[in-house]
């Protein structure tokens, strides 16, 4: 089960330890996936490093036993973008990309 990290100390430790910095390495499933959304790569692009923006972080065990990071930023009053991510040694995998027009307090739970 995924956890939820909401503390801005414990988020900003978890950018700059595990993923600013990084050379980043985009799946087949994120390409996809933003052609199904209708999201352009260079808006995810835009995004990515406004980490101060970044309220939320889903920590989480994938597929193969990798830890991954989804992030959420709040970009305006009702407009929300998350970026999910797997780190490695030099790069930073991308998985995929949503943009949210909705609260996610029942997601994240509430604040």
């Amino acid at each position: 089960m995924a956890e939820v990290i909401k503390d801005k100390k414990e988020i900003e430790h978890i950018i700059y330890e595990k993923i600013k910095g990084k050379r980043f390495v985009f799946t087949t499933h994120y390409h996809i996936g933003i052609a199904q959304r209708g999201i352009e790569h260079e808006k995810v692009l835009e995004i990515f490093p406004q980490f101060e923006k970044v309220y939320a972080i889903e920590k989480d065990i994938l597929k193969y036993g990798d830890i991954g990071y989804e992030l959420f930023y709040d970009l305006s009053n009702n407009l929300h973008f998350s970026i999910a991510t797997c780190p490695k040694d030099k790069e930073v995998v991308i998985i995929h990309a949503v943009e949210y027009k909705r609260k996610l307090d029942k997601r994240l739970g509430k604040s």
